[in-house]
Formats: C-alpha cells, sequence, structure tokens
C-alpha cells in the first residue's frame, strides 16, 4: 500500500505521489507537459522568423516522439505517426518540384496540402494533450477549432506555452460564434489560401534554398 500523507489545503489523507486532491481537487504542483522542447511562444516566432517560416515544419519532428509519450492510446499515436509521416512526405515532394520546371499551380497544391496537414497535426497533438491532462490532472481543457483552422501551429505553441494556466484555471479566449467572429476567419482563410497560391512564394523558397 503506498503511503498517505495530509493533504496541505484541506488535511484529508492522500497518496504520497498525487499530483492532485480528490477531496478539494487541489494541484500539488505545477501542471507541465514533459520532455517538450521549444514549448516559449516568443521563442519559437524568433526561430520561425529566423528560419523563414520552416521552424513550424521542424517543430513536429522534434517533438513527435515526445508527444506520443504523453499517450497510451496506440490509435492516436498512429495517427500522429502517419501525419508526420505526411508532412514529411509533402515537404520533400515540394523541394523536388521547386528543383524542376513545375508551374506555379503544382507547387501551390503543395502548400495548401502542408497547410491541411498543419490544422489535422495540430487536432491531433491538441487531443493527446487533453487526454493526457484529464488522465493526470482530471481538467478538461476546452480546444478552439477556430484557431485551429486559422492559426494551427501558431495556436498549438500559444497553448503548449500557457498550459499551465489553462489547467489551474480553464478559460477560452473569445465567443466563436459571434457573427464578427466567423466573418473575420473567412477573411483570413481567404489571405491565407491566396498567399498559398502566390507565385512569389514559390520564387522566394527557390532563393532560399540556392536553386
Amino acid at each position: 500500500m503506498s503511503e498517505q500523507v495530509n493533504c496541505p489545503f484541506c488535511g484529508n489523507m492522500v497518496d504520497k505521489n498525487a499530483l492532485r486532491c480528490p477531496s478539494c481537487d487541489a494541484l500539488f504542483d505545477e501542471p507541465k507537459l514533459p520532455d517538450i522542447k521549444f514549448q516559449e511562444f516568443r521563442v519559437f516566432i524568433a526561430l520561425e522568423i529566423l528560419t523563414f517560416g520552416l521552424f513550424g515544419t521542424l517543430w513536429f519532428f522534434i517533438n513527435g516522439r515526445k508527444i506520443n509519450k504523453l499517450t497510451d492510446n496506440t490509435s492516436d499515436s498512429i495517427k500522429l505517426n502517419w501525419l508526420v509521416g505526411l508532412l514529411l512526405l509533402n515537404v520533400s515532394m515540394y523541394i523536388f518540384y521547386l528543383t524542376q520546371i513545375t508551374r506555379h499551380f503544382v507547387l501551390s497544391l503543395f502548400v495548401v496540402a502542408q497547410y491541411a496537414i498543419f490544422i489535422a497535426l495540430t487536432y491531433r497533438v491538441l487531443r493527446i494533450i487533453q487526454k493526457y491532462t484529464k488522465k493526470i490532472y482530471n481538467v478538461t481543457l476546452e480546444i478552439n477549432p477556430y484557431y485551429i483552422v486559422i492559426f494551427n501551429v501558431l495556436y498549438l505553441i500559444h497553448f503548449v506555452d500557457t498550459y499551465t494556466n489553462r489547467v489551474m484555471q480553464v478559460h477560452e479566449h473569445f465567443n466563436p460564434k459571434s457573427p464578427q467572429m466567423i466573418l473575420l476567419i473567412i477573411l483570413l482563410l481567404i489571405i491565407q489560401f491566396m498567399f498559398c497560391l502566390d507565385p512569389n512564394v514559390h520564387h522566394f523558397y527557390k532563393w532560399l534554398f540556392g536553386i
């Protein structure tokens, strides 16, 4: 039988290694996501700028295994690995076709595909974090689907950066059902897809990779 101690908040007996008191629901330590690298939003933004937007892709490769450790659900792990594999394949194909004489429309398809994979990856990682938090801390974190679609990896990193506060004080940042917010989302999506189809984007990456 595990050693029991008094909860410092309510005085009831709890397991010595418990993270949360089952009686008063108090947390005994700050909630953390173990081992995940580059959790700070400001650091991520700086690296994203320095790598001309490539670090968002690298982040998933760096943290893939560490995120897998957060789940004991084989299905979630398989889905995450498939999505990371698709991301790697898509990036490789884009760079390959970038070196060929290829129409910009074809290259734009890879950019749009990467955007879609980012959305799927962001959702999958957030679901893994959500399930992990429910299991370890008995807290259900809210996930905003609009943020996932618009900001994807940026929302994910901000979510990870503010993880402790989210567990301690479950909150959401805006009302996603307001007409103004829906209109803003539509406009932002149009802007993003126009960027994906812009030939100058591919010229820039050709220059960046020295092609």
